[in-house]
């Protein structure tokens, strides 16, 4: 019952988020006011068929793992940037910027809100994920756990500042998609929007550098650290991959789906270890009757 009462919730939240972004976009930009993904039918339809299907999957999810939220999460995350690629393709076939921009948008929306909803308004009780009889939850395990969070050298904090970096690099493109003309010529001086490229630009060497830390002072933790690092080196090397093509007018397409892949691919990476939602062993140790 909570999982259908929150599922009607994320559904009306998300239409409104959608009607907020479609009128703020057809504001901001009239010559999208006729656009036919703008309709209510249109993105309504798509809107509660995907937050049914994202209801039902954490439903049985919530039935078939011990850490559901763990694999909920990934599987949403997954499932977002597969719906970006439709989107992409409006792009590639030359439809109005700003309009692909918003739809893409609406889906980040919609996943943040179903998600959060679901989590947190419908979790599942710790009591129902572990058996506290198993023998994984041993002192020995807990003691192992402790030590290991003890010798992280890369703050929680790290991570998510990095997140933030890369969240905000893929803000500021965006913004640089409307503000500078996709058919200008070959170079790096653009004449129009060149205070937004600079920051741009400026930001990615920030990022350029922190994925180097983050990369050499985590290949002395955990595996899970270890593979966010490389997956957010990976991601910021692409997107940098994408920023050179941009260079070239014939390349600038394919430089700029590089740099929306890469922050998206590092924005993934860096999220990783902040997320480890996995039960805390101590917290279903049979309690001492010794003492």
């Amino acid at each position: 019952m909570r999982v259908l009462w929150v599922s009607v919730l994320s559904m009306v939240v998300s239409l409104a988020g959608d009607a907020g972004l479609v009128k703020w976009a057809t504001s901001a930009f009239p010559s999208t006011k006729d656009y036919a993904h703008y309709r209510f039918v249109d993105y309504g339809t798509l809107t509660i068929v995907g937050v049914a299907g994202a209801c039902l999957a954490w439903f049985a999810i919530t039935r078939v793992t011990s850490s559901p939220r763990w694999l909920f999460f990934r599987l949403a995350v997954t499932v977002m940037f597969g719906l970006w690629i439709p989107d992409l393709y409006l792009f590639v076939r030359g439809e109005p910027t700003s309009a692909v921009l918003s739809l893409m948008l609406m889906h980040l929306v919609i996943a943040l809100v179903t998600y959060n909803a679901l989590v947190h308004l419908a979790p599942v009780r710790q009591s129902e994920l572990v058996n506290v009889g198993s023998p994984s939850w041993s002192a020995k395990a807990v003691t192992d756990r402790s030590e290991k969070v003890a010798t992280h050298g890369v703050s929680r904090g790290a991570w998510t500042t990095m997140m933030m970096l890369v969240g905000a690099e893929m803000l500021i493109g965006f913004a640089e998609l409307l503000s500078v003309p996709f058919d200008r010529p070959n170079g790096w001086v653009v004449s129009q929007g060149e205070a937004i490229t600079l920051v741009h630009g400026a930001l990615g060497g920030v990022l350029g550098c922190g994925a180097l830390a983050i990369f050499a002072l985590a290949s002395r933790e955990g595996r899970v650290e270890r593979i966010a690092a490389i997956v957010g080196l990976i991601g910021v090397a692409i997107g940098g991959l994408g920023g050179l093509f941009c260079y070239a007018h014939s390349l600038r397409l394919i430089g700029m789906v590089l740099m929306f892949l890469g922050a998206a691919t590092a924005f993934f990476g860096y999220l990783m270890p902040t997320i480890d939602d996995a039960p805390d062993p101590a917290q279903f140790l049979p309690p001492d009757l010794s003492r």
